[in-house]
């Protein structure tokens, strides 16, 4: 083939690739903002949140609140304090920036119009006070399509949302309900934060919560345990729909009722879902057990990737107003222009390569492709590893500046200088800590002229007002170390380590001296929390929840079960499953028990397990004080592919009464037919 023939081609496929340039080009150039389906509908729900956020505004004027407007720079009142004594989890500011935007309104407009919603139509909602400006929207969205919701509402909130004691979410509605801009009210409410019952909150801060819902008038939805409180929402939502089937589920935040577990928030998709997909749910939270019923769930979490997807600014400095965003106009290409191209443009690649083809111009391609040869790489591995620094102790330990603080004191060892906190018996110090984690607790003993060179000393750690650690230590001068810029003796540094449970827990430390010194001290906490590789699954059949408290203060959940009564549950393999058992003694009973236990799988036998327990000390069931513990067995649960049904039976003795906990790898939790 010639070489003109070579340079025909070229200038063919470059004509048509200019051309196709070309017309995208002009595609650009003609897009028009185009109104997106019911605009009239958003623009009406997110002029009525706007009216919520200002009366919110005006409100908290004339209250005489101080407006932080470097955290709330659009002074919208709906940005609380990063820590409160309602304060029951972290939160990220830019995702609650991100929610005081009455557009979400139409965002959630969107969402029931896809779900086929209309006028009348029953909506089961859970929200919290975590995104006040979240909950907003969704209730302007709710009244505006006449919908008719039925609310329970967590009351607690985490950093950042209304978390003011004197202006929680429940004080926001009924403000909302006066002013006439709202007319949905809670049916219920709880606690909210750990097990939906304010754990991880102090005594005094679930006082608060029960006093907002009281002078609010809300039904308070007491539970035992997270079991319950899930058992609960459900039969209140049964009870509250009237026998009508509810159309859709909205949740707004983590609440764990509604996500059944920490673990489920990154299984569980944002925004509308019709079918969630199948997984090894840790715990089955309402919106899971909604979404089993076939009724689609609506998950707003991850704030800033829905306004992202949805076209909405992120942590704005500003309040956006109504109509603003692609939720409401985009610009969209001029279809007809565009059809019109792609005809065009499939005519001409018809009309001028066809012929070329059929003439085997482009065979030459096949018959001259050449493979470029391979370039070796080499990479070095194991380098990062020889070189790799160790980790200090000062990476694994971070300094806790404590909340309340008396007398400090300096102290200097090998030219450096610290501060202490002197510990007064009469005024302890206090730190907020959120767990798990672990906190170190170093103390020392600055001795006074007359006291002798051995002194003993006490140091007293109380967690929410429950003393869970009492320690005698006695100091030994250290000349190493002296008081900053005066005589004095100090002695060598004394440890101690206390396991801090789930949630946000106030710690209060004392110190008690034998003699005229002082007892000093500083905390620590690691940098990183406690994680596992497991984590707790739920059953679905057992006799009875049990709560399993240790003299630390830590707490376990546990599943009793006994001979009437099997522990069952359904999971999706391959994986292996972690079966804690603990046989129940009772009070005064000394010595070893011994148990049988047979597992089932799928209706048949598949294995039996003989142990022998003894009695656990330091722990006991502060629902069952006449019960006590045994000590914790464990077996292995290989689950083949596919989806199994599980039956763990107690057979001997006769009588026996054992407590279990289930955990499944973390990297299994996705699992599903």
């Amino acid at each position: 083939m010639s070489w003109r023939l070579d340079n025909r081609r070229r200038f063919i496929l470059l004509l048509l690739a200019a051309s196709a340039l070309l017309m995208q080009m002009v595609l650009d150039m003609t897009r028009t903002p185009t109104r997106q389906w019911d605009y009239d509908l958003k623009l009406e729900a997110a002029t009525r949140a706007e009216r919520a956020f200002a009366a919110v505004r005006h409100h908290r004027g004339l209250e005489g609140a101080n407006l932080d407007l470097v955290n709330d720079p659009a002074g919208t009142g709906l940005i609380g304090p990063e820590i409160s004594l309602i304060t029951n989890a972290a939160g990220d500011l830019d995702a609650k920036l991100t929610t005081l935007n009455p557009n979400f309104a139409a965002v959630m407009v969107q969402y029931f119009r896809q779900a086929g919603l209309g006028p009348g139509d029953p909506v089961a909602v859970a929200v919290s006070g975590s995104f006040p400006g979240m909950n907003i929207s969704l209730y302007a969205a709710l009244e505006t399509m006449e919908l008719r919701p039925v609310v329970i509402t967590s009351v607690g909130a985490s950093n950042w949302g209304a978390n003011s004691p004197d202006f929680t979410w429940l004080d926001m509605e009924s403000l909302f309900y006066e002013k006439g801009i709202f007319h949905t009210r809670s049916q219920a409410a709880t606690f909210g934060g750990g097990n939906d019952m304010g754990r991880g909150m102090s005594p005094a801060g679930r006082r608060v919560l029960r006093e907002s819902i009281e002078r609010n008038g809300i039904p308070f939805l007491a539970s035992d345990n997270i079991e319950d409180a899930i058992t609960k929402r459900m039969k209140l939502y049964e009870e509250a729909s009237q026998g009508r089937p509810y159309r859709t589920f909205v949740n707004v935040g983590g609440g764990v009722a509604s996500v059944g577990n920490r673990h489920n928030k990154t299984l569980l998709p944002s925004g509308l879902s019709f079918n969630l997909q199948a997984h090894n749910w840790p715990r089955k939270g309402t919106l899971i057990l909604f979404a089993e019923k076939g009724v689609p769930v609506v998950h707003l979490l991850r704030i800033i990737t829905l306004a992202q997807d949805n076209g909405l600014p992120v942590a704005p400095d500003f309040l956006p107003q109504p109509g603003q965003g692609e939720i409401f106009v985009r610009e969209m290409y001029r279809w007809p222009l565009a059809a019109t191209f792609l005809v065009i443009y499939c005519l001409a690649c018809i009309l001028i390569l066809a012929p070329e083809i059929r003439r085997g111009l482009f065979d030459r391609l096949g018959r001259r492709r050449t493979i470029a040869p391979l370039v070796p790489l080499v990479v070095l591995v194991g380098i990062g590893f020889l070189h790799a620094p160790t980790v200090s102790a000062a990476e694994q330990w971070r300094k806790m500046t404590p909340e309340r603080n008396g007398t400090e004191i300096c102290l200097t060892s090998d030219g450096q200088k610290f501060t202490y906190l002197v510990l007064d018996e009469d005024n302890p110090v206090e730190f907020q800590v959120n767990g798990p984690r672990r906190v170190k607790l170093i103390g020392r003993y600055v001795f006074e002229t007359d006291d002798p060179d051995r002194q003993p000393f006490t140091m007293t750690v109380t967690l929410d007002e429950t003393e869970i650690l009492r320690k005698s230590f006695t100091a030994e001068i250290n000349d190493g170390i002296a008081i900053c810029d005066q005589d004095g003796r100090v002695s060598s540094l004394r440890r101690t380590y206390v396991d801090i449970p789930k949630g946000s827990h106030a710690l209060l430390i004392t110190g008690q001296a034998s003699g005229n010194g002082k007892v000093v001290c500083r905390l620590f906490r690691q940098s990183k929390r406690t994680t596992s590789d497991t984590v707790p699954f739920t059953p679905e059949g057992y006799a009875e929840l049990a709560t399993l408290q240790f003299e630390s203060g830590t707490q376990s959940t546990y599943y009793r079960f006994e001979p009437g009564t099997p522990l069952t549950f359904a999971v999706t393999g391959p994986t292996n499953l972690q079966l804690y058992t603990r046989l129940d003694f009772e009070p005064g009973m000394l010595g070893s028990k011994k148990y049988m236990l047979e597992v089932w799988r799928n209706g048949e036998v598949w294995r039996t397990f003989h142990y022998d327990a003894t009695r656990l000390a330091n722990a006991f069931y502060p629902g069952h004080l006449d019960i006590l513990p045994g000590s914790r067995k464990k077996l292995r649960i290989n689950v083949p592919e596919g989806l199994h049904h599980f039956e763990v039976r107690c057979v001997r003795p006769d009588n026996c009464c054992i407590t279990a906990q289930i955990r499944i790898p973390r990297k299994d939790l996705r699992g599903g037919p």
